[in-house]
């Protein structure tokens, strides 16, 4: 009788982990893959090759001086140093309104560039996407750089680029 109540539970065992082993896997569920970086674009967008294929990436959850704002140019140099010719982990977020990868990128080394910008002052923290637990470390290293005037925050009342996109690129 107790051999067979083992017997019994071990096969329920064998059922439950059957069911959770074959549920269909998420399609959409988080990607990491290596990639080389062929382009540098701006502050926060590069594009990754990975075998045979070329993304565009925009960088997840901040966002650099746009083409004519201060420190535009200094962000687009800083990423283009950092990660430019090199295999870097890019950890995907989401696909944008314009089919680009937003992710998360980072070096062999270990160094977030994302976070890296952000720590420089090269970057905003994006307050309409941003809300990852990340998201709270990143806004800490914001408020830091801002408090030492590092990078973008030298000047004296900055525009981040959701708002400085508005006024420049409103239908007249």
């Amino acid at each position: 009788m107790r051999v067979k109540s083992i017997v019994r539970g071990t096969g329920m065992l064998f059922f439950l982990f059957c069911q959770l082993c074959l549920v269909p896997l998420d399609c959409s569920a988080i990607q990491t893959f290596a990639g080389y970086v062929s382009k540098t674009i701006d502050g926060d967008s590069i594009e990754i090759r990975h075998g045979r294929q070329t993304d565009q990436v925009r960088l997840f959850g901040i966002d650099t001086p746009e083409w004519k704002q201060p420190y535009s140019k200094v962000a687009k140099q800083f990423t283009n140093k950092t990660v430019y010719a090199k295999t870097v982990t890019v950890t995907e977020k989401d696909r944008d309104k314009y089919g680009r990868l937003v992710a998360v990128i980072t070096t062999k080394d270990g160094m977030c560039l994302n976070e890296e910008l952000v720590r420089r002052g090269l970057a905003w923290v994006h307050i309409y996407y941003c809300k990852e637990k990340m998201c709270d470390t990143w806004k800490m290293l914001e408020q830091r750089a801002r408090n030492n005037r590092w990078g973008l925050w030298q000047e004296k009342s900055p525009t981040p680029p959701w708002v400085w996109k508005r006024k420049h690129y409103r239908k007249k």
